[in-house]
């Protein structure tokens, strides 16, 4: 009888262990800790700090990957306008921000590199430099591309011709040009190397946003502008085609710490699905709907709504 007794009193033991083993799995092979079953940090116990530069694109982009790593179930810390390109990279560099949205030619002049005139190399020329020498990785790249270019109104544009910059060049000497501060070395300057382009006159404005009312005055033929510039759609502006490419291009994507990417990988994860979204008429429509009223946190939920991302 023994043996008998002995299975039957194994028998609620067994059971106990596979009603154990189940609710396990009913509860995602989690635990206390706040760690998966492959023991990695879950979502919902860890924290990442968001930064940002200044600028209402930069904005957007910010409020953007705040609401999508919340969704993802991260702690969300937002430090969005946290100052200029010097002072969010010394924040992600010190640990301060975990990431921030970053463009493509930045990265190159803070690496001291030169475009190559590709995109897609210069992306690759920052991911591997930034890792090299910062532990940063850069996460997907947006076609999104917010670079120095030329613009002037539908009027003055139809009355020289001009759809593209090289239409310009034999009419330069007799066009006056507006420009913020950083244009004239990375605007005019360029267009005189690629160009051969040399205007009547040049005026240095303090911000790219007054440069569009000269435009419009008539005090001034074209502009210097960035090209996701929200004035360019809500006054209806040409931006004339950059046809031998001479401005590199400003793509913009997440870039993080690499500690912070290996305890919560679910970042990319979050993040990447957004980039092939993000183009340079979505950001000159999100920021003419900032410009025009909307709040920055209105308008990019609604734009990620529209996309189905959140």
């Amino acid at each position: 009888m023994a043996p008998i007794l002995r299975s039957q009193r194994a028998r609620p033991l067994v059971l106990l262990s596979i009603i154990a083993m189940l609710l396990l799995a009913a509860c995602g092979g989690s635990t206390s800790s706040g760690t998966t079953s492959s023991g990695t940090p879950s979502n919902s116990s860890i924290t990442l700090k968001v930064g940002g530069k200044l600028d209402t694109e930069a904005q957007l982009l910010t409020k953007m990957y705040v609401l999508l790593l919340k969704k993802a179930g991260f702690n969300v810390v937002e430090k969005s306008q946290l100052g200029t390109n010097a002072v969010v990279f010394s924040a992600i560099s010190s640990g301060q921000i975990d990431l921030y949205p970053e463009f493509t030619a930045t990265g190159l002049a803070k690496l001291g590199k030169q475009s190559s005139g590709n995109a897609q190399q210069d992306y690759q020329t920052v991911k591997q430099g930034y890792e090299s020498n910062y532990h940063i990785t850069w996460l997907d790249a947006a076609p999104l591309n917010d670079t120095y270019g030329v613009c002037t109104s539908q009027s003055k544009a139809s009355s020289l011709g001009a759809t593209k910059i090289s239409d310009l060049t034999s009419k330069a000497s007799t066009l006056t040009v507006a420009t913020p501060p950083d244009g004239k070395q990375y605007g005019v300057d360029v267009l005189k190397t690629a160009y051969g382009i040399t205007f009547k006159g040049v005026t240095t404005y303090n911000e790219e946003g007054l440069t569009f009312p000269a435009v419009q005055s008539g005090t001034q033929d074209v502009n210097i502008c960035y090209t996701t510039a929200a004035l360019i759609a809500k006054d209806n502006f040409v931006l004339l085609q950059d046809d031998k490419n001479a401005f590199p291009a400003y793509n913009p994507a997440p870039i993080v710490r690499d500690d912070t990417l290996k305890k919560a990988p679910g970042i990319a994860t979050a993040l990447n699905p957004l980039a092939p979204d993000l183009t340079t008429q979505v950001s000159q429509q999100l920021q003419a709907q900032v410009v025009g009223g909307q709040s920055v946190t209105v308008v990019a939920t609604n734009f990620l709504k529209s996309k189905g991302l959140l």
